[in-house]
């Protein structure tokens, strides 16, 4: 492929970037013309800044590395995609990282990225076909290049320009190094932030037919995009979102329009809240632990809550709600607390941690020969544990004190 000069393609750039400079360009979507996209260089290279970022993160602590989750979220874009798959010839392939923000976004070269804040605020399998039906339409409508070359988010000192002269330096020097461009800020800046109106509507009325085709019920759009509402007091998400972004309430709006426009009913596929609870519970299981981390208790244990009970047999869920409870009052929440780690004992009595944080609680409650018994379960179960010298000694003080 003919590769174009750095001078060349920065100029071009920039009559992108200022008013005037070039006419916009009409893209038929990647299914229309399956095998000659990316069609330019410059795309090319935008892909690649994305492939980058998607080598740079995978196996790393940033994502829940777990093939049966991604599989399950792959059946999700494939059933919403249906013969769109073998005709564009893609591998469908989804990414799931660990953040509490409910946000998903899509690659120009089709991998979906999904937070654990999405998947912990979905009700079910429907809700969530929603948004990942919106993040389709994006790539197939290749939203994420057309977004970056637009004049609305460029300028002469805007992020665009900036991006895209990276892409161009690393077309220049034939790699895409995360060193020269940090790729993972591009995507948060030019794609998590939000597409313009025209692009988002189009996806939303474009996801909403495939939600449709693929026999999910359309009204579930509805409470899916309300999760997306960021509180006015969020100053952080607020921060991420392009004052050109459409509001929920006028998505929602447009959403029940096409509803309407639509005249399907009967669908009932993916309404299964615990079925999905259970496809999902190691992205709410790692979402509810960043919740703590942050210090979100009362959303942490509503969401442990609601979890523990359409999945009543992951030990997991039940630890992670003591230790919500603990945090969130040391001194206190004695009962909650306990409560969670026998149910803990009682779908596992092997679960170590859960005899350690059960014997601590009983301790501070003054219950000496219930902590002891907890204690000595505990170093049972781990005796080589870095703490188990720590606990034999509380364990053995308790037992003098009888």
């Amino acid at each position: 492929m003919h590769r174009v000069g750095l001078p060349s393609l920065l100029l071009a750039l920039l009559l992108v970037a200022v008013p005037g400079g070039a006419v916009a360009k009409s893209y038929k979507p990647i299914n229309e013309i399956p095998g000659q996209v990316p069609e330019t260089e410059e795309e090319e290279a935008v892909w690649q800044v994305g492939i980058a970022h998607q080598e740079e993160v995978r196996g790393s602590d940033e994502l829940v590395n777990d093939a049966a989750l991604e599989r399950y979220l792959e059946s999700i874009v494939a059933r919403l995609m249906g013969e769109m798959v073998q005709t564009i010839g893609l591998e469908v392939d989804v990414l799931v990282f660990r953040d509490p923000s409910v946000n998903a976004w899509v690659y120009p070269n089709g991998t979906v990225a999904v937070q654990t804040g999405l998947l912990a605020a979905m009700d079910n399998e429907a809700q969530l076909a929603a948004i990942l039906g919106h993040e389709v339409s994006h790539f197939l409508n290749r939203h994420a290049f057309i977004q970056i070359k637009s004049k609305q988010t460029q300028s002469a000192i805007g992020k665009g320009l900036g991006a895209l002269a990276a892409i161009a330096v690393a077309m220049e020097t034939g790699t895409v190094s995360t060193g020269l461009l940090d790729s993972g800020q591009i995507w948060t800046d030019l794609v998590t932030s939000g597409y313009s109106r025209k692009l988002e509507t189009q996806a939303d009325e474009q996801g909403l037919q495939m939600m449709i085709a693929a026999g999910y019920p359309p009204e579930e759009a509805l409470p899916a995009f309300e999760e997306l509402r960021i509180d006015e007091d969020d100053e952080i998400n607020i921060s991420k979102v392009w004052s050109s972004h459409p509001d929920i309430d006028a998505r929602k709006k447009n959403l029940k329009k096409q509803i309407k426009k639509a005249k399907v009913s009967g669908n009932s596929a993916g309404l299964d809240g615990a079925a999905y609870l259970r496809a999902v519970q190691l992205g709410v299981l790692a979402n509810s632990q960043l919740l703590v981390q942050d210090r979100d208790f009362e959303e942490a244990i509503a969401s442990l809550e609601q979890f523990t009970s359409a999945v009543p047999d992951k030990p997991t869920g039940f630890f992670l709600l003591g230790e919500a409870y603990r945090k969130r009052t040391p001194e206190g929440d004695y009962e909650q607390r306990v409560t969670a780690y026998r149910q803990t004992l009682a779908v596992n009595d092997g679960f170590a941690a859960a005899w350690r944080e059960l014997g601590m609680a009983q301790r501070q409650q003054g219950r000496p020969a219930e902590a002891g018994a907890a204690f000595s379960r505990y170093l049972e179960l781990a005796p080589d544990a870095a703490d188990a010298p720590i606990i034999a000694w509380y364990r053995d003080r308790l037992g003098a004190a009888q």
